[in-house]
């Protein structure tokens, strides 16, 4: 076996209860998907942590790539393995520096001590190490903001230590929180406001509505680049791609152009939860976030939200759209959102929109259109496929 390994902290698994094994093995499953692409012997779930063995070290870097991206995932630290002894340790220590090539003014060591029968504690391995490193690379230690940090955990006799360590974005392991359909535009907010429910354990499908043949495919194909990226983070995207022109022209012929976006989001919230009647999801995701364009008003809200029959979880809500945008930025989404693409619902936007819409007029103008089976249809005609992350 390598001495080489890398041991994982998962996120809020750790305050799970009866249940934690359960949330583990849907972790430690997903890891094992995420790294299918690279070489590991095994991958084993112990004392909270999760250690990947049999790794080519020299591929590092794509590991702690692809290991940022795993939900659930707190840290993950090449390491290297050994018995539980002082000596050894520092070495170790000293090894694993070296090989990260790292530059520093500074450095710390941070032990933890699972194993405690080790004969020192956390704070005197500290000193030693420290002190055992110190005259090898002649920088001094620093104890607040060290420009390295040697990570050291004795676990069951074992002895782990590095220095080269990742952080993830933490949540919850994606498959541990159901099922939700996610309403995905090409735009900026609506990828992070399902990266949001991913990182939440939730398993979601997508469904993008477009306005084809009187406008163009590229919202489309903008979408698959997206759920190419989320896939990153859930494995595998579920997309529903629905028409949605025909139910555009029956309502903008049969009521005032200020309703139409609001009745274009009615309709697909409608079509939304008949999708999500078929594959058992309890909720939708929107986008949505309050007062950002004339749609996203408290009462705009109110007034689409009515039609569905099932909640709309919004995780942008309180977002302002420069929070957003970094986290478009920081989940590699924002360059393929700010690509040009026609939408369905603003290349019909009238020049004054409603934007503060009472609900008994909207729902007045919905029930004098006859739309016959246009839902129906639309769903008949929606085309679907499985966006995946190889």
């Amino acid at each position: 076996m390598s001495k080489y390994c890398i041991l994982i902290h998962y996120h809020e698994i750790s305050i799970k209860g009866g249940n934690r094994t359960w949330f583990e093995r849907h972790f430690e499953d997903n890891v094992r998907l995420h790294l299918k692409s690279l070489p590991f012997e095994t991958i084993t779930t112990s004392s909270a942590r999760v250690y990947v063995f049999g790794i080519d070290v020299e591929r590092w870097n794509e590991y702690s790539k692809i290991l940022t991206e795993v939900m659930g995932l707190s840290n993950a630290t090449l390491m290297h393995q050994q018995k539980a002894e002082l000596e050894t340790i520092k070495i170790a220590a000293q090894e694993m520096i070296l090989r990260s090539g790292k530059e520093f003014e500074n450095f710390r060591v941070s032990a933890r001590r699972q194993y405690k029968t080790f004969p020192m504690t956390s704070g005197e391995l500290n000193v030693e190490v420290g002190a055992y490193i110190q005259p090898i690379v002649n920088k001094p230690v620093k104890l607040k903001g060290a420009g390295l940090e040697i990570y050291i955990e004795i676990v069951k006799g074992m002895a782990y230590v590095g220095v080269d360590r990742i952080s993830g974005h933490g949540g919850l392991p994606v498959g541990v929180s159901e099922t939700a359909v996610s309403l995905l535009s090409s735009g900026i907010d609506s990828p992070v406001s399902s990266f949001e429910m991913i990182k939440r354990g939730v398993d979601l499908t997508y469904v993008h509505f477009h306005s084809a043949p009187s406008t163009s495919r590229q919202s489309i194909k903008n979408v698959k680049k997206l759920l190419k990226i989320l896939a990153r983070y859930q494995l595998s995207c579920p997309l529903h791609l629905i028409p949605l022109l025909e139910i555009q022209q029956k309502i903008m012929s049969e009521s005032h152009d200020k309703y139409w976006v609001l009745l274009f989001r009615r309709a697909m919230i409608r079509l939304s939860c008949m999708i999500a009647e078929k594959i058992d999801a309890p909720v939708l995701i929107s986008g949505e976030s309050v007062g950002q364009v004339a749609s996203q008003t408290l009462s705009n809200i109110r007034a689409t939200a009515d039609v569905g029959d099932r909640p709309i979880l919004r995780p942008l809500a309180g977002m302002n759209k420069e929070e957003i945008i970094t986290r478009a930025k920081i989940i590699g989404t924002y360059e393929v959102s700010i690509e040009p693409y026609q939408d369905c619902c603003s290349f019909f936007v009238p020049a004054h929109p409603e934007t503060k819409a009472r609900l008994n007029i909207i729902q007045n103008v919905e029930e004098r259109i006859q739309f016959g089976d246009l839902f129906e249809k639309a769903i008949s005609a929606g085309e679907f496929e499985i966006i995946s992350i190889n």
